[in-house]
């Protein structure tokens, strides 16, 4: 089915009628035709944080579960159930390819992985998992700043950022992590773990336009293994949809989400375009065949 629909962006140069300075840098739209059989919807990291059945370490408990606090949590299944899931429902019914992206050892056990994957890849992935891959870090030649002065201070700040002690009790959260419920993958899903098993599925199905949901809009969505950097550089349009994404805030910036509403303008800058779900649905609709 054909549609159009106008693709937002966020420019950063001089706009017609408008005085040259960053308040005239506002979104503006680009209006594409495209066709159901050349897009596809990359879900990113939907995990089941904030559920009653998640991953919880006993001796830490829910709260301290969670990756990023239990606000983030909460907001990211709030995302997933008023947002992702019915949107994605309804652009599965109108025929749109959907993609669970994801590390290979969730998705290894939906039955959707057989028609995911070949059997060299699979094969590959065995291989990697039997493999050690606790390599001693490269020998440093450099004398300046001293080895010893780097390790101390970049150790000390990793602590500071990080919490190690708390951090090493939290990563048994992972042997846990599942797709969300509401997200399980259905019959004719794919599931991708990396960007050369993507481009494979990709270019068999002749889908070059991808609309990303998920999470971190700033570190998975556009840098994991499947993210919007490896894609695009494969030349494929990567369209964030802002009303389906979130990242963890800090203080400053949590009352307005402006950590997320940076990175989203920062995709449209460098990857592609976004749009809303709503948008994306109701274009389809509108086409034709």
């Amino acid at each position: 089915m054909r549609f159009s629909m106008d693709l937002e962006y966020t420019p950063i140069s001089p706009v017609p009628n408008l005085p040259f300075t960053e308040s005239s840098f506002k979104r503006m739209a680009s209006q594409y035709t495209l066709d159901t059989n050349e897009i596809g919807i990359a879900l990113v990291d939907i995990w089941n944080f904030g559920w009653e059945n998640g991953p919880i370490v006993p001796e830490l408990g829910f709260e301290l579960s969670t990756e990023r606090g239990v606000s983030h949590a909460k907001r990211k299944r709030q995302i997933i159930q008023e947002v992702i899931a019915p949107a994605v429902t309804e652009l599965r019914d109108l025929g749109v390819q959907i993609f669970h992206c994801n590390h290979a050892f969730f998705l290894e056990k939906y039955p959707q992985w057989i028609n995911s994957t070949t059997t060299a890849e699979r094969e590959n992935l065995k291989k990697i998992h039997e493999t050690n891959s606790g390599q001693p870090p490269a020998e440093k030649h450099k004398t300046f700043p001293p080895n010893e002065w780097v390790q101390n201070w970049q150790s000390r700040h990793s602590d500071e950022i990080n919490n190690w002690a708390w951090l090493k009790q939290n990563d048994k959260v992972y042997e846990q992590i599942d797709i969300a419920g509401p997200m399980k993958p259905q019959k004719n899903d794919l599931l991708v773990y990396n960007h050369i098993q993507f481009h494979r599925l990709l270019s068999e199905r002749k889908i070059r336009v991808l609309f990303y949901m998920g999470f971190e809009t700033d570190v998975c969505v556009q840098f994991s293994d499947y993210g919007m950097k490896y894609m695009s550089d494969y030349g494929y349009m990567c369209n964030i949809v802002r009303d389906a994404t979130t990242t963890f805030e800090t203080a400053e910036t949590l009352d307005g989400l402006w950590k997320t509403k940076v990175h989203i303008a920062y995709i449209e800058n460098k990857y592609g375009y976004s749009t809303t779900s709503r948008a994306l649905i109701e274009s389809i609709m509108k086409g034709t065949d």
